[in-house]
């Protein structure tokens, strides 16, 4: 049923929490345990980062977030703190916009991320990281990406889909960010955190749940792409996965050597 007021993109794409609850059955045990424990370890990273600094680390990570694999992006927020300076724009020889390295800067100098960041999903993310988890498990916050939200719709969503989505908040006057189309995604994942807790040993928060179907998803379009071929940009994808993974273990040999641990994506090393 098409709620009055909906906006158009949910009119064609519907969401539901089944969709949400059919991907963790579908979770193998090693996905629910690395799910489960995701942002704790991603805190674990930030701390490594940014010299014992969560929020530093966290917002850091989050800002090269956007159009990053998870190696990548760790390692560009590495770098940036290590050589303090931002980067992104022309012949910065990092995939990051002016705007990124900008809002790195500001960061670096001492601003906060949540007076930085305006998207929902970058704001989450560096929250979760930062603490590990909510850390106000009366307040619980749910990163909402492009495999969360194909997670909520029940397939794998294209980019042009995903980009159309209405996930962008805006900064009210007040300071306070809104994003009621990102809020009604996120709602789902408390709701079925909820089911899932009362099935389960023990209590389960959003981004736990988030954590594990994520971790399903990407297993899922993996297998999909290898049933079906892969094509010229799949193995391009694969190629350059393998190369941030890389470049990331390098760079901890030289610089992270305490850091013995991270996590990771779900998608099986090359």
């Amino acid at each position: 049923m098409v709620r009055t007021g909906e906006h158009p993109w949910f009119q064609k794409h519907s969401i539901s929490i089944d969709n949400i609850l059919w991907h963790w059955d579908q979770a193998t045990p090693p996905e629910r345990a690395s799910g489960v424990q995701w942002y704790a370890h991603a805190h674990h990273v930030a701390l490594a980062i940014a010299d014992g600094n969560a929020h530093l680390g966290a917002g850091m990570i989050a800002i090269y977030s956007p159009q990053h694999g998870w190696a990548d992006n760790i390692h560009c927020a590495a770098r940036v703190l290590r050589e303090r300076t931002g980067m992104g724009g022309p012949a910065s020889g990092v995939f990051a916009t002016l705007s990124q390295k900008s809002a790195a800067d500001r960061l670096l100098h001492g601003e906060r991320y949540e007076d930085i960041l305006t998207g929902p999903k970058v704001r989450e993310f560096a929250h979760l990281i930062e603490y590990g988890g909510d850390r106000d498990r009366r307040d619980p916050r749910v990163v909402i990406d492009r495999h969360a939200l194909s997670v909520a719709h029940g397939r794998a969503l294209h980019s042009d889909e995903f980009e159309s989505a209405p996930l962008s908040g805006y900064r009210r006057r007040d300071g306070t960010v809104s994003c009621s189309s990102y809020d009604r995604v996120a709602n789902l994942y408390i709701e079925a955190a909820s089911l899932v807790s009362a099935t389960t040993c023990g209590e389960l928060s959003p981004h736990h749940v988030q954590a594990v179907t994520w971790l399903v998803r990407q297993r899922l379009n993996e297998n999909a792409q290898q049933q079906r071929g892969l094509t010229a940009l799949d193995k391009g994808r694969r190629v350059a996965r393998a190369n941030a993974e890389k470049s990331w273990l390098t760079f901890c040999r030289n610089h992270l050597p305490h850091l013995d641990f991270y996590p990771r994506t779900g998608y099986r090393a090359i």
